[in-house]
């Protein structure tokens, strides 16, 4: 791509470098000098307080203290109690105390327990199992359902199943329902541009998968611009979102959380007790209807004004786009196949998938779509407008929704003696799907039309290390290492149409973007028991490179928009340490050294910047399984590589750095997990939180004073769309998020209400006169209004599992509030040219699926989404295209 990062910039990150490294040798040391005392610390004996109760809470808490991980079948557990353990003793005593009576028995594996019954041994080698065995996890670290109610801050965990449950027809459908969190223009891009609390884009929220990140930002025309993350759902096995400021070694820059991906593995593919499988997915969709020629035009057609009669509807909309296919006619469709294979030693997974759909079809159902409206005056005329939200008609084809996605991944694992293992990936993604400019819809009021299709190709490549020796609780390593090549080609067509000078036609506007990522995190964990607690130390660094540029065989000539030319790296280190002295109290604190470092191509400039970042919580455990906890963090966000190169997107003649921005952020919060409540074996999940996010010089872009000229008569002030800091943002609000689950009947409800969203301009920032400088909706023409979220939003599941557990059946009620406030929330009368701030109405969204076990290795899933078929326009939809109606999805999965 021709991309350059000059020896200024080298030398500084080598400086910069030197300081985090020292800082995380220097934890590295402290930890070494103490090594013989801890070995004696670290033997056999471990001291257990679990008392009586289910079996599975008390397996529960072993998997918690031991720091092993154990395994069984829900099934075996159900019902069974525990007369506990108690004392300083070894995990084998430990576990015979527990399932004493209980009809069990135990395996011990490396630090894997299994659980079984007696007469069976552990899990049945011929996969008579009716549903996926339950891990709790002590050492190793991995994320269970119970995770987000277990952990002094606000997450959320989505299952392999949840993700099947929630896939949708867009990218990021499957993470509707979690509080607080959206993806912006979720119908427009064929990406996840995740909103947590708010905070949205360059690095704020990082998508995460198998430990590699990829972002590219891409200019939007007059509606900004979208910072875009590529993944298919068809090779995610979980995912866990972080909200808030994060302690963790990938977690630099993110202000506003973290989502992290994992893809398929060999437990996702094989049967219980087999060593080599293939899974196979085969499903189909509807709703949707094959993607028209380029200029294939639709909606209504932009007329508005005065008529002396009110014209026909013919005149007013487009002809075509109305002939939806039938409820259960399949129009689109998806399948893949996944081949594993494992021994002792080694895991293998091969995978490929393909997914294809055309452009989907508006709800037919509510007042939102569009519709004439006719005011009469008193001379038998009237004026004539669009009285919709959108240029799309209920139950219409709404063009540019189109994808065919094409995934392929790769994975090898290696375990060797003493604790070792050695992950190395390779993920491609490719996808051709339809996008088009939001000013063409929305700003100039005009008819959608069909662009030209886009094209996305991503691959990463991952290699992920891991040393966890059973018998030293001083190491826990894990090395994370990635580089990710982005090709991003947004095509799209500008149509010009002045009937006054008998001109109509179009022309290209297209983008091509090449990116390449590397990085780098390791950290290491250390734990330690003592007279005076339990402590863990947490210490290790990151470092990322970007270069972007044109692809391969793109230059400047061949496209519309100037891409961005340049690097920028980033290094860290940090130190954490969680110290426990009660049962009752947990301590935490860490601290964070960042420095980064850009160049830019195009005139040779430098920037960069520097500094730290705290993050701190106190968490009291008054009672087993409920939490208080309060968290305080001031987290540092450099400035994305976006953020400081030139672009199309902010005025060409000049370099105008903006300062990094620190977010302070404070939560308070409970959490809480019980079981038999009510009925044996139940379990209820609870969590709350109040929130508090304080952003200082939060980077956007706005119209702000450039200049000044004598016009002959006076002096004439010049503004321009430049980078700018603001003083502030301030985003406040609630969440609370509950599950109950009795084996048989589940349920679960997730609300986030804001209090409060504010920005505010800094007086050295010289606004157009008239613009508001401190606004609850966002400051005019800036990228903050598109990140303004709903008041309210709503969730509440409940389901069954019958015959045996064989069919789970369940529904969705999702509920989404208007907008904090409308527009800039002052009034104020935006120009057609300005930034257009998201625009919908509430809505209410029904969604029903069921999953039906066939056999012991096949499965049926039916899911309806939109029952309703409720015509609505997404919430930080920046382009106003409705969502989808009524679409139904079934899929069928077999294992052999």
């Amino acid at each position: 791509m021709g991309l350059y990062a000059g020896e200024g910039v080298g030398r500084s990150i080598k400086k910069k470098f030197f300081v985090a490294a020292l800082m995380a040798s220097t934890c590295i040391c402290a930890v070494a000098a103490t090594l013989p005392k801890a070995y004696a610390q670290t033997s056999r004996q471990t001291p257990f307080n679990i008392p009586a109760g289910s079996l599975s809470s008390a397996l529960t808490q072993f998997g918690r203290q031991s720091g092993l991980q154990v395994t069984y079948l829900p099934a075996i557990t159900s019902g069974k109690q525990s007369s506990g353990a108690s004392g300083t003793l070894s995990p084998s005593d430990a576990l015979g105390r527990i399932l004493a009576g209980s009809g069990l028995s135990y395996s011990i594996s490396g630090d894997t327990v299994t659980v079984g019954n007696s007469n069976a041994g552990s899990i049945a080698d011929d996969g008579s199992t009716l549903l996926k065995p339950i891990i709790i996890t002590g050492k190793t670290g991995r994320i269970t359902a119970d995770t987000p109610y277990e952990t002094p801050g606000s997450s959320a965990y989505i299952s392999s199943e949840q993700i099947e449950q929630r896939r949708g027809t867009s990218v990021g459908d499957f993470l509707s329902g979690i509080p607080g969190v959206i993806n912006g223009d979720n119908r427009n891009s064929g990406s996840l541009d995740v909103n947590i609390r708010g905070m949205q884009g360059q690095g704020r929220v990082p998508v995460i998968v198998d430990g590699a990140s990829q972002e590219a930002s891409v200019y939007r025309g007059y509606m900004g611009t979208a910072s875009r993350s590529y993944v298919d759902p068809d090779f995610i096995s979980l995912v866990s979102i972080e909200k808030g400021p994060s302690a963790s070694a990938d977690a630099t820059g993110a202000t506003g959380g973290v989502v992290r991906m994992s893809t398929i593995g060999v437990t996702d593919i094989l049967l219980p007790g087999k060593s080599f499988g293939v899974r196979l997915k085969g499903g189909f969709n509807t709703n949707s209807s094959s993607v028209p020629a380029l200029g294939t035009w639709g909606g209504y057609n932009g007329g508005q004004g005065y008529y002396s009669t009110l014209p026909s509807a013919d005149t007013l909309f487009q002809p075509g786009g109305m002939d939806r296919p039938a409820f259960l006619e399949p129009t689109g469709g998806s399948g893949s196949v996944a081949v594993a294979g494992t021994t002792e030693y080694v895991d293998i997974v091969a995978a490929y998938a393909r997914r294809k759909n055309g452009n989907y079809h508006a709800g037919g159902n509510g007042d939102d779509g569009a519709h004439v409206v006719f005011e009469p005056n008193q001379s038998g005329g009237g004026y004539v407008s669009n009285g919709g939200l959108s240029s799309f008609r209920a139950g219409e084809e709404v063009l540019n929704t189109s994808y065919d996605n094409q995934s392929y991944l790769l994975k090898g694992t290696i375990r060797l003696d003493g604790g070792h293992s050695l992950e190395l990936g390779w993920n491609k993604y490719k996808s051709e799907y339809g996008e088009i400019l939001p000013t063409q819809i929305n700003v100039f009021n005009r008819s959608p039309y069909q662009a030209d299709l886009s094209t996305i190709e991503l691959d990463t490549y991952t290699a992920r290390y891991h040393w966890s020796p059973e018998d030293n609780d001083l190491i826990d390593l894990k090395v994370d290492a990635f580089r990710s090549e982005t090709d991003v080609r947004v095509n799209s067509a500008l149509r010009s149409y002045y009937p006054s000078f008998g001109l109509d036609f179009w022309s290209p506007s297209n983008v091509a973007i090449g990116s390449e990522r590397y990085g780098v995190t390791a950290s290491n964990t250390s734990r330690l028991s003592t007279s005076m607690g339990d402590f863990k130390l947490e210490y290790g660094g990151a470092w990322t490179k970007e270069d972007i540029g044109y692809p391969d065989g793109v230059d400047a000539a061949d496209v519309t928009w100037k891409t961005r030319q340049g690097s920028r790296r980033e290094v860290s280190g940090f130190t954490s340490l969680e110290w426990k002295p009660y049962d009752w109290l947990t301590l935490n604190g860490s601290l964070r050294y960042s420095s980064f470092d850009t160049f830019d191509d195009t005139d040779s400039s430098k920037h960069s910047a520097d500094g730290w970042s705290p993050v701190a919580s106190v968490t009291v455990e008054p009672l087993q399984g409920f939490q208080i906890y309060g968290k305080y963090g001031s987290v540092i966000r450099s400035p994305s590589i976006f953020e400081t190169l030139k672009s199309e997107a902010f005025v060409a003649d000049t370099q105008n750095f903006v300062e990094p921005e620190r977010a302070r952020s404070i939560e308070i919060g409970l959490n809480h997990i019980q079981e038999d409540i009510i009925l044996a074996g139940d379990k209820l999940r609870f969590h709350a939180a109040y929130f508090d996010n304080h952003i200082n010089n939060y980077i956007t872009r706005a119209n702000v004073r450039t200049g000044e000229y004598w016009n002959g008569w006076n002096w004439q002030t010049t503004y321009g769309l430049r980078r700018v800091n603001l003083d502030y943002a301030k985003m406040r609000g609630v969440e609370l998020s509950a599950e109950y689950d009795t084996g048989k009947y589940f349920g679960g409800i997730a609300w986030n209400h804001y209090t409060k969203t504010e920005f505010c301009v800094g007086s050295d920032v010289e606004l157009i006169d008239g613009y508001s400088r401190c606004a609850a909706g966002g400051i005019r023409n800036s990228y903050s209004l598109l990140h303004v979220p709903p008041k309210d939003t709503l969730t509440l599941n409940l389901g069954a599992r019958l015959l045996d557990d064989k069919l789970a059946v369940g529904g969705r009620v999702t509920y989404t509030g208007s907008r904090m406030v409308d527009g800039v929330g002052d009034g104020s009368t935006l120009a057609t040219s300005e930034l257009k701030p998201p625009e919908w109405n509430p809505y209410t969204l029904v969604d029903i699926y069921a999953s039906y076990k066939v056999s012991e290795n096949a499965t049926f899933d039916l899911a309806i989404d939109n029952l309703t078929d409720r015509y609505y326009i997404d919430a930080l939809s920046g382009s106003l295209m409705p969502g989808p109606g009524r679409t139904v999805r079934v899929n069928f999965t077999t294992k052999f």
